[in-house]
Protein backbone atom coordinates (compact mmCIF):
# COMPACT_ATOMS: atom_id res chain seq x y z
CA UNK A 1 0.00 0.00 0.00
CA UNK A 2 1.47 3.40 -0.99
CA UNK A 3 1.91 5.92 1.85
CA UNK A 4 0.39 4.06 5.05
CA UNK A 5 1.64 0.86 7.13
CA UNK A 6 0.13 -1.90 8.46
CA UNK A 7 -0.79 -0.57 11.77
CA UNK A 8 -2.14 2.88 10.26
CA UNK A 9 -4.60 1.00 8.12
CA UNK A 10 -5.51 -1.35 10.67
CA UNK A 11 -6.36 2.14 13.05
CA UNK A 12 -8.24 3.72 9.97
CA UNK A 13 -10.50 0.81 9.68
CA UNK A 14 -11.03 0.47 13.11
CA UNK A 15 -12.04 3.97 13.56
CA UNK A 16 -14.30 4.42 10.67
CA UNK A 17 -15.70 1.30 10.71
CA UNK A 18 -19.25 2.06 11.07
CA UNK A 19 -18.74 4.16 8.29
CA UNK A 20 -17.17 1.93 5.85
CA UNK A 21 -20.02 -0.87 6.88
CA UNK A 22 -22.89 1.55 6.19
CA UNK A 23 -20.97 2.73 2.83
CA UNK A 24 -20.85 -1.12 1.96
CA UNK A 25 -24.62 -1.58 3.12
CA UNK A 26 -25.56 1.32 0.98
CA UNK A 27 -23.40 -0.30 -2.49
CA UNK A 28 -24.93 -3.16 -1.69
CA UNK A 29 -28.76 -1.45 -1.46
CA UNK A 30 -27.71 0.24 -4.83
CA UNK A 31 -26.32 -2.36 -6.77
CA UNK A 32 -29.89 -4.68 -5.34
CA UNK A 33 -31.74 -1.49 -6.44
CA UNK A 34 -30.07 -1.14 -9.71
CA UNK A 35 -30.37 -4.77 -10.45
CA UNK A 36 -34.37 -4.48 -9.56
CA UNK A 37 -34.69 -1.89 -11.62
CA UNK A 38 -32.69 -3.21 -14.53
CA UNK A 39 -35.01 -6.69 -13.66
CA UNK A 40 -38.33 -4.10 -13.96
CA UNK A 41 -37.18 -2.58 -16.95
CA UNK A 42 -36.59 -5.77 -18.72
CA UNK A 43 -40.12 -7.29 -18.06
CA UNK A 44 -41.81 -4.15 -19.42
CA UNK A 45 -39.65 -4.48 -22.26
CA UNK A 46 -40.85 -8.06 -23.05
CA UNK A 47 -44.21 -7.53 -22.17
CA UNK A 48 -44.51 -4.46 -24.31
CA UNK A 49 -42.34 -6.44 -27.42
CA UNK A 50 -45.16 -9.33 -26.44
CA UNK A 51 -47.89 -7.32 -26.71
CA UNK A 52 -46.79 -5.23 -29.79
CA UNK A 53 -46.45 -8.61 -31.65
CA UNK A 54 -49.90 -9.83 -30.43
CA UNK A 55 -51.16 -6.76 -32.04
CA UNK A 56 -49.26 -7.32 -34.92
CA UNK A 57 -50.36 -10.88 -35.18
CA UNK A 58 -53.74 -9.86 -35.01
CA UNK A 59 -53.56 -6.82 -37.74
CA UNK A 60 -51.89 -9.16 -40.06
CA UNK A 61 -54.44 -11.68 -39.62
CA UNK A 62 -56.89 -8.66 -39.92
CA UNK A 63 -55.23 -7.94 -43.09
CA UNK A 64 -55.14 -11.65 -44.96
CA UNK A 65 -58.65 -12.65 -43.89
CA UNK A 66 -59.71 -9.10 -45.46
CA UNK A 67 -57.96 -9.87 -48.62
CA UNK A 68 -58.87 -13.45 -49.14
CA UNK A 69 -62.52 -12.69 -48.37
CA UNK A 70 -61.93 -9.68 -51.02
CA UNK A 71 -61.05 -11.85 -53.38
CA UNK A 72 -63.21 -14.71 -52.97
CA UNK A 73 -65.83 -12.79 -52.44
CA UNK A 74 -68.46 -13.74 -55.06
CA UNK A 75 -70.02 -10.68 -56.84
CA UNK A 76 -65.65 -9.92 -57.14
CA UNK A 77 -65.67 -13.30 -58.98
CA UNK A 78 -68.23 -12.38 -61.37
CA UNK A 79 -67.03 -9.21 -61.84
CA UNK A 80 -63.36 -10.93 -62.74
CA UNK A 81 -64.81 -13.68 -64.65
CA UNK A 82 -66.62 -11.14 -66.86
CA UNK A 83 -63.02 -9.05 -66.98
CA UNK A 84 -61.29 -12.24 -68.90
CA UNK A 85 -64.01 -13.37 -70.94
CA UNK A 86 -64.81 -10.13 -72.26
CA UNK A 87 -60.72 -9.57 -72.95
CA UNK A 88 -61.04 -13.13 -74.99
CA UNK A 89 -63.49 -12.32 -77.20
CA UNK A 90 -61.54 -9.13 -77.74
CA UNK A 91 -58.57 -11.21 -78.73
CA UNK A 92 -60.95 -13.26 -80.84
CA UNK A 93 -62.45 -10.50 -82.64
CA UNK A 94 -58.26 -8.86 -82.73
CA UNK A 95 -57.31 -12.16 -84.87
CA UNK A 96 -60.37 -12.44 -86.30
CA UNK A 97 -59.74 -9.25 -88.37
CA UNK A 98 -55.66 -9.76 -88.07
CA UNK A 99 -54.10 -10.21 -91.26
CA UNK A 100 -53.28 -13.93 -90.43
CA UNK A 101 -54.03 -17.23 -92.41
CA UNK A 102 -57.39 -18.91 -91.82
CA UNK A 103 -56.06 -21.58 -89.80
CA UNK A 104 -55.18 -19.25 -87.43
CA UNK A 105 -58.48 -17.48 -87.19
CA UNK A 106 -60.40 -20.43 -87.26
CA UNK A 107 -58.54 -21.76 -84.09
CA UNK A 108 -58.90 -18.25 -82.24
CA UNK A 109 -62.53 -19.12 -83.24
CA UNK A 110 -62.39 -22.25 -81.43
CA UNK A 111 -60.52 -21.47 -78.28
CA UNK A 112 -63.26 -18.71 -77.88
CA UNK A 113 -65.93 -21.21 -78.16
CA UNK A 114 -63.99 -23.82 -76.06
CA UNK A 115 -63.41 -21.41 -73.36
CA UNK A 116 -67.20 -20.50 -73.37
CA UNK A 117 -68.17 -23.85 -72.94
CA UNK A 118 -65.72 -24.43 -70.03
CA UNK A 119 -66.78 -21.61 -68.16
CA UNK A 120 -70.65 -22.45 -68.16
CA UNK A 121 -69.85 -26.13 -67.40
CA UNK A 122 -68.12 -24.46 -64.13
CA UNK A 123 -70.42 -21.72 -63.05
CA UNK A 124 -74.11 -23.18 -61.93
CA UNK A 125 -75.69 -19.62 -62.27
CA UNK A 126 -74.90 -20.17 -66.69
CA UNK A 127 -78.03 -18.93 -68.78
CA UNK A 128 -76.95 -21.42 -70.97
CA UNK A 129 -77.67 -24.48 -68.54
CA UNK A 130 -80.97 -23.35 -67.82
CA UNK A 131 -82.28 -22.73 -71.40
CA UNK A 132 -84.89 -24.50 -72.09
CA UNK A 133 -85.81 -25.62 -75.80
CA UNK A 134 -89.30 -24.86 -77.39
CA UNK A 135 -90.84 -25.69 -80.14
CA UNK A 136 -93.31 -22.96 -81.88
CA UNK A 137 -95.36 -24.27 -84.40
CA UNK A 138 -96.19 -21.22 -87.51
CA UNK A 139 -99.21 -22.12 -89.54
CA UNK A 140 -97.77 -20.62 -93.15
CA UNK A 141 -100.07 -20.23 -96.01
CA UNK A 142 -97.44 -20.83 -99.18
CA UNK A 143 -99.74 -19.23 -101.61
CA UNK A 144 -103.08 -17.82 -99.70
CA UNK A 145 -104.86 -16.35 -102.83
CA UNK A 146 -105.23 -19.59 -105.60
CA UNK A 147 -105.65 -22.44 -103.31
CA UNK A 148 -107.52 -23.50 -100.30
CA UNK A 149 -105.71 -25.98 -99.22
CA UNK A 150 -104.66 -26.93 -95.72
CA UNK A 151 -101.45 -24.44 -95.01
CA UNK A 152 -98.05 -26.30 -94.45
CA UNK A 153 -96.63 -26.25 -90.97
CA UNK A 154 -93.07 -24.92 -90.41
CA UNK A 155 -91.34 -26.07 -87.22
CA UNK A 156 -88.89 -23.45 -85.43
CA UNK A 157 -86.95 -24.14 -82.29
CA UNK A 158 -86.29 -21.18 -80.25
CA UNK A 159 -83.79 -21.18 -77.17
CA UNK A 160 -85.00 -19.06 -74.52
CA UNK A 161 -81.79 -17.51 -72.29
CA UNK A 162 -82.82 -16.47 -68.92
CA UNK A 163 -79.85 -14.35 -69.04
CA UNK A 164 -77.10 -13.46 -71.09
CA UNK A 165 -73.99 -15.17 -71.75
Amino acid sequence: MSGYSEEEFQSFIKQNRDLIERMMSLQKQAAVETLSAGREIAHEAVGSAVDTADKAKEKTEEFVKTTYNMFTDPEVQKHFMTMGMEFMAGMSSMFQKAPMPEFVKDAAGGVEKNWKQSACKNNDECARKKATKQKVTIEVDPQPAKTESKPESTEIVITDYNKTE
